[in-house]
């Protein structure tokens, strides 16, 4: 019981760490998108060299973004499965006794 409620709290961390992450990846997507639309309003090529730079990883951050919430989504589901005693329950422990 004490480990599942110690697996708890750990997955309760890493879905606040997560989220935190994921937070920041679209903050700052946003941004190197926003430098994009800048640097593309120059008719200067290497201005234009780093816009498609800052557009690709723009495009990793928001990447970035959904990997986090896909994650946050299996935490969720790990912890809703521990609340069920699907993990770490009656059934678990029933199977370690046979």
């Amino acid at each position: 019981m004490e480990n599942i409620q110690e697996l708890k709290n750990t997955l309760s961390y890493i879905h606040s760490e997560i989220n935190r992450i994921e937070t920041m990846a679209g903050t700052l997507s946003t941004i190197e998108r926003e430098h994009y639309k800048k640097l593309t309003n120059f008719d200067h090529t290497e201005l234009v060299d780093i816009a498609v730079e800052e557009q690709n990883a723009a495009r990793q951050l928001g990447t970035m973004k959904h990997m986090c919430l896909a994650i946050a989504q299996k935490i969720d589901g790990i912890n809703s499965a521990i609340d069920r005693g699907e993990i770490g329950g009656d059934e678990g422990r029933a199977t370690e006794t046979h």
